[in-house]
């Protein structure tokens, strides 16, 4: 921790942020930060073994969708490199470790994406290669998913910053920001400096934002427990509050702005996020307040033409009635627990992504932004 303390000095005196190792692929193994145990103590998890990913994203022991894509990857490499077979059974082999992993969770596409460019990579090697060849070729792809992520936050970042300072131009004169954040969407979630968090964190540096608030997001505490620990790493001034007071603090004036990420975003802008996004989406358009959302291009789903087609889901009833392995309900208290909700286009001010910022109309602003990018990567 100290250590950590002391990078995140070194960091703020050059005026960057802080970067908090979270996944790391060496020796053939995966090492990954078990953020369940997060703020209370960080304890890192080493493995070969890729249906122990599997079950880490189940549990939220990895979570965020930046980072779950960037775990999949990681774990398609290690589901090879663990293969003792002949040639023969590797693509059915393979096939159904992705399968495995496709199941871990349903709503975050980028889980999917990383899935889709490990088979792809897969299949462009496997004929004319040997098994280690091919184990090579899906760690590269891994590889270059993480570092791409990194390299999403940074842009995000920029283009997050420059937004600010557009639309708040006039206030900036006078003094700087109060932000409103839902959930984690930093280092932790995004194995880069973060999206949403990301923005903020650029934004504070360069000056734009006095202070975060940051909303506990019931029930696992992700806001409570994680972004608030990184904010304290970086020394970034900050105050945690109980979800439902949000809209009184919107009443009182104390917020200026919202900015959250998103686990999909399908084509016409509907968002998927943790759930209680869409309460502060609604309550910063009836206070007329920018609701902002930052997300990598990984994120966007085209496939599905709005919300509504959104899968969300559900989790055990135990993640509302007990915290910490405290029971703290009747024992037989029925519960319906989403993990996410909608948040509609309507309500969003503007879509921050890697390659620019994407305005109302989201539907031909999005597929613009997307089909810009098709055209650069095939350059």
């Amino acid at each position: 921790m100290q250590a950590s303390v002391a990078r995140c000095k070194a960091c703020k005196a050059q005026g960057k942020s802080l970067m908090i190792q979270v996944i790391v692929f060496e020796n053939k193994r995966l090492t990954y930060l078990d953020q369940r145990f997060l703020p209370l103590k960080e304890v890192f998890v080493h493995t070969k073994d890729y249906r122990k990913v599997i079950e880490a994203i189940k549990t939220l022991a990895i979570r965020g969708a930046p980072l779950i894509g960037i775990a999949a990857a990681y774990a398609a490499a290690l589901a090879v490199q663990a293969y003792k077979g002949k040639k023969s059974g590797l693509k059915r082999y393979f096939y159904h470790a992705l399968s495995e992993l496709d199941a871990a969770r349903p709503t975050a596409v980028n889980l999917f994406w990383a899935t889709a460019r490990a088979r792809a990579a897969f299949n462009r090697v496997y004929e004319q290669s040997d098994i280690s060849t091919i184990a090579k070729a899906i760690l590269e792809e891994a590889e270059a998913i993480h570092q791409k992520e990194v390299q999403n936050c940074d842009a995000i970042a920029r283009h997050g910053t420059e937004l600010l300072r557009r639309d708040f131009a006039h206030q900036l004169l006078q003094r700087r920001l109060t932000v409103l954040t839902h959930c984690n969407t930093g280092t932790l979630a995004t194995g880069g400096i973060g999206t949403a968090l990301g923005v903020i964190k650029q934004a504070y540096l360069e000056g734009l934002i006095e202070k975060v608030f940051v909303s506990e997001t019931r029930p696992l505490l992700q806001g409570l427990r994680l972004t608030t620990f990184e904010l304290e790493k970086e020394e970034i001034p900050y105050q945690a509050i109980a979800d439902s007071s949000a809209g009184f603090l919107f009443q009182k004036g104390m917020i200026d702005l919202v900015i959250t990420g998103a686990d999909r975003i399908a084509a016409n802008g509907d968002t998927a996020n943790k759930i209680g996004t869409y309460t502060h989406a609604v309550n910063a358009a009836f206070h007329k307040r920018k609701f902002y959302v930052a997300a990598p291009l990984s994120t966007f789903d085209a496939t599905l033409s709005c919300g509504e087609e959104i899968l969300i889901e559900q989790r055990a009833g135990t993640e509302l009635t007990s915290i910490y392995g405290r029971n703290v309900a009747p024992q037989k208290t029925p519960v319906l627990n989403y993990a996410f909700d909608i948040t509609p286009a309507t309500l969003i001010s503007s879509i921050i992504t890697e390659r620019g910022v994407a305005e109302p109309d989201f539907k031909t602003s999005l597929a613009q932004i997307a089909a810009e990018t098709k055209v650069l990567h095939h350059d």
